[in-house]
């Protein structure tokens, strides 16, 4: 009876761990826009810096309200994933994984004549996108659909 308690107890401990590394994640992918908003602004940039510093805000508004919210359900005892979560996570994971190959097949056969990028590194950026973008969708999508 005592292994249980003391798992329970483990997993209470890093439910309450795992919001605040999440909002320190935040704050740090933040600052990395911030930092680079600051350089393109002293380059004589205006609107693209105004860009990346709503972004900022608007990721550390969503990232503070997640885990706070998150934090005060550690409090009361409730665990942030059950086995419903794991599975819209699965879901979402593995068509947005899909997508971001299709996405990659379609960026190299169209970068030669209709898309032109500057470097490799804006190609592969924008898969990136591509992949976030679509696991967010996905995610939205399994989590109102029963599964």
């Amino acid at each position: 009876m005592k292994k249980k308690e003391v798992s329970i107890e483990r997993k209470l401990r890093g439910a309450k761990i795992k919001p605040l590394f999440m909002l320190v994640l935040a704050v740090v992918i933040a600052m990395t826009f911030l930092l680079y908003a600051v350089m393109e602004f002293l380059d004589g940039e205006i609107g693209y810096p105004v860009l990346l510093i709503l972004i900022a805000a608007i990721l550390i508004v969503l990232f503070g309200w997640i885990a706070l919210a998150r934090y005060r359900d550690s409090q009361r005892g409730l665990v942030s994933e059950d086995e419903r979560s794991r599975r819209v996570m699965e879901k979402a994971t593995s068509r947005s994984f899909m997508v971001g190959i299709y996405a990659l097949l379609l960026i190299g056969w169209l970068s030669d004549d209709i898309i032109h990028f500057r470097d490799v590194s804006q190609a592969t950026g924008a898969a990136i996108l591509v992949i976030a973008i679509s696991f967010f969708c996905f995610w939205i999508y399994y989590n109102r659909k029963e599964i």
